[in-house]
């Protein structure tokens, strides 16, 4: 389910055995450049591709009251953990505001 799709403003349940699995599985923290060579891109891109601006990326006041989060973090929807907004992983899918067609 997608941030855009949580209608309703429910928070999402997190789990912190959960960023271990996207760590291991879809390369959550990696480097710029191993996510870089693991998408096929360049550089560049890579950098611009931040759970801060992914699709699946909720640090909505709400979710970081419920959640005890800090400024920075926010919880990852897909992966159902609290995640850095300067971090990313190889699942980051691009928000609906025309940031994908500025990157290629």
């Amino acid at each position: 389910m997608k941030l855009g799709l949580m209608l309703g403003g429910s928070v999402p349940e997190v789990d912190p055995k959960n960023k271990d699995r996207a760590e291991e599985y879809w390369m959550y923290g990696a480097s710029e450049e191993e996510l870089a060579k693991a998408w096929d891109k360049d550089i560049e891109y890579a950098k611009l591709k931040k759970c801060g601006n992914c699709d699946y990326f909720d640090n909505r006041a709400r979710t970081l009251k419920a959640l005890n989060g800090e400024s920075g973090l926010g919880a990852c929807i897909k992966f159902k953990f609290m995640c850095s907004q300067e971090a990313s992983c190889q699942a980051w899918e691009c928000k609906d505001m025309g940031l994908e067609e500025a990157m290629v």
